[in-house]
This record gives structure tokens, sequence and C-alpha cells, in this order.
């Protein structure tokens, strides 16, 4: 939980950078997006989530998503081109990788968490209102 409570300020800096519209809000399909990324690594695993995080969606786009978890990333040891998605590719292609995706995971979680909570403090926009 500390690690998280670390995170919480840079991903409430990046929900500001990436999340927020310009009349104050975040759209509310990003909640959802954010809720079910833990489920998707872990039912089709890191690097089928990324990819498909990693697209845009029809109304919000969710690769904004891996955009501020990047953000977060990045001020907590990753270097300043950090791309989740290359990593992760880089990450799958080499042999005896398996350590290095387990904490990549799990920091991904911590940045999912963080980011989940620090949008709670914006007023969310309903389908439709920009």
């Amino acid at each position: 939980m500390k690690r998280i409570q670390i995170m919480i300020p840079d991903a409430i800096a990046a929900a500001k950078d990436y999340l927020l519209e310009p009349n104050g809000t975040i759209k509310n399909e990003f909640n959802g997006y954010i809720s079910s990324l833990g489920a998707s690594i872990i039912s089709a695993g890191l690097l089928p989530s990324i990819i498909f995080y990693s697209q845009k969606g029809e109304s919000a786009d969710r690769n904004k998503i891996i955009t501020c978890i990047e953000a977060i990333l990045r001020k907590h040891g990753y270097p300043k081109d950090f791309s989740l998605l290359n990593n992760v590719k880089v990450l799958y292609t080499g042999a005896n990788n398996q350590p290095e995706i387990n904490r990549l995971t799990d920091r991904i979680f911590d940045a999912a968490i963080a980011l989940k909570l620090s949008i709670r403090t914006f007023p969310k926009s309903k389908k439709g209102q920009s």
C-alpha cells in the first residue's frame, strides 16, 4: 500500500495532464477502463492487455490510461523514453525475463490503483458531455 500512496500525487498530476477535459471533468468511461485493466491483465495476460489498452476506444481513449501509467512509472524510476508497450514486447521476446515481467506487472497494478484513487478527486462527465 505504501508504494500506491507514494504514487497518488503523480497519478493526480497524470490525470490532470492526460484525462482532464476542458470543462474540468474526467469522462466517466475512464473509471471503467482503469477498473477493468487489472482484470484484463489477470485473465488475458500482460502483453494482450497492454496492446488492447494502447488502442483508442470509441468514446474515451483507452490509450490515455496507458499514457497516465507510463507517466506515473517514469516518476518512479523508469527512464524518460519509457514506453510500456515496447517494454512489455521486449520482455516477452527475451528468455528468463519472468522476474522482470512480474515486477513490471506489480508496478502497473500499483500505478493503476493510484490512478483509480486519484480520479475520484475530479468531477465526472456523463456520456456525450465534454
